[in-house]
């Protein structure tokens, strides 16, 4: 019974945050217009959200310390906060306000939930484990902008959308004053330096770097995938949200191929095939002249990269099994660290270069991912 809550509260909480995080492009016009700001400015209101991810890695040793629970419990609560002081604001600054709130809690909870359930999973099975929280992922990424267009056409507000996300997260806490703690690790074994420490580790080091070089791929893609779509092929919006569907159900196939299948090929060795999919996939969509193949491209490049992802965080999770929260956070301080880099250099290389050059970058930094994903498994075997 517990294990079947923690998997549900889990599921719940990964569903809220990622429906939050992937539906902001989608209603990216929508804020503009709602704030009265140039389309070109949303995008700064995503910057507070990214660099308080910074600061995530600080908070990870807390949970090691003192229990994943309480650090789960305390992040849901900056996400709720967040959530309400968006669906009620009527200012683009308040409105940042409560996405930098939001962003303490997406990125501490991407972390620290893993990391929990991972304490009550043995590492054969984590495979599974992750790949339930990715479908919950992948069910966000299809279904947000949906979910973005219903609200705003029922309640043309923002509370329509944020508040229910709000909702969810209060019956999440309630939820978790049910489940058990996890073991916590005694605090003579973790002190201020251990964040140091692991940078120090080159296999720790190498990971991250792996993890910083993976999601670059994605959030570049994704970013001016739109815009290529309309200058390129002249795909009017509800086309465009076509095509980011169909990557959506790559992104579900390879979460789902990676539930059922990395625990028997091997974590590892399903990492490596799904990543040179992806690589190959992504090398290959700026070239394409047919709408189709570029559709079929996409579809193939979602699949390799969450199908492959999904396994190398079930890698990552054993790592440091007493410091599990505190080197999870600081993968994902490596995705803070990416959005923010990439949100204002971004449009810059894509005036300099346009979409090959973001592609292209995107593609190098998979193949260096790759290679440094090869070097060190020979540390992990």
């Amino acid at each position: 019974m517990d294990l079947f809550l923690i998997f549900l509260t889990g599921f719940l909480i990964h569903i809220i945050i990622s429906m939050e995080f992937n539906l902001i492009s989608a209603i990216a016009p929508y804020l503009a217009n709602f704030f009265n700001i140039k389309a070109s400015s949303v995008i700064t209101l995503n910057l507070g959200f990214s660099i308080v991810g910074l600061l995530i890695p600080l908070l990870g040793t807390w949970a090691d310390k003192y229990g994943k629970k309480k650090y789960i419990f305390t992040s849901l609560i900056f996400f709720v906060l967040g959530a309400f002081i968006s669906g009620i604001s009527h200012s683009p600054s308040v409105f940042a306000i409560g996405r930098t709130f939001i962003g303490i809690g997406y990125f501490s909870l991407n972390a620290s939930v893993i990391s929990y359930i991972s304490d009550f999973v043995p590492y054969e099975k984590r495979g599974k484990a992750s790949g339930i929280l990715r479908i919950a992922f992948g069910l966000a990424l299809l279904t947000s902008p949906l979910y973005a267009t219903f609200m705003i056409e029922t309640f043309d507000n923002l509370k329509g959308i944020y508040i229910p996300f709000a909702i969810v997260g209060i019956i999440c806490l309630f939820l978790l004053i049910k489940l058990p703690e996890s073991e916590k690790v005694n605090n003579e074994k973790i002190d201020s330096n251990d964040v140091l420490n692991i940078l120090k580790n080159p296999v720790g080091l190498k990971l991250l770097i792996i993890q910083f070089l993976t999601v670059t791929a994605p959030f570049t893609i994704y970013s001016y995938l739109g815009i290529w779509l309309s200058k390129d092929f002249s795909l009017s919006q509800l086309q465009i949200g076509y095509v980011y569907t169909a990557a959506a159900c790559g992104t579900v196939l390879g979460i789902t191929m990676s539930t059922f299948a990395a625990d028997k090929i091997g974590k590892q060795k399903f990492t490596k095939i799904f990543y040179t999919i992806m690589i190959l996939a992504l090398s290959l969509i700026p070239y394409s002249k047919s709408l189709y193949l570029t559709i079929a491209l996409i579809f193939t490049f979602a699949f390799g990269l969450d199908g492959g992802w999904t396994a190398y965080q079930a890698i990552c999770t054993e790592i440091y099994p007493e410091k599990r929260t505190t080197f999870m956070t600081l993968l994902f301080f490596t995705n803070a660290m990416m959005i923010t880099l990439f949100t204002l250099i971004g449009p810059l290389l894509y005036n300099l270069g346009g979409y090959k050059l973001i592609a292209s970058i995107a593609s190098v930094s998979g193949i260096v991912a790759l290679f440094l994903f090869f070097n060190v498994s020979k540390s992990l075997d």
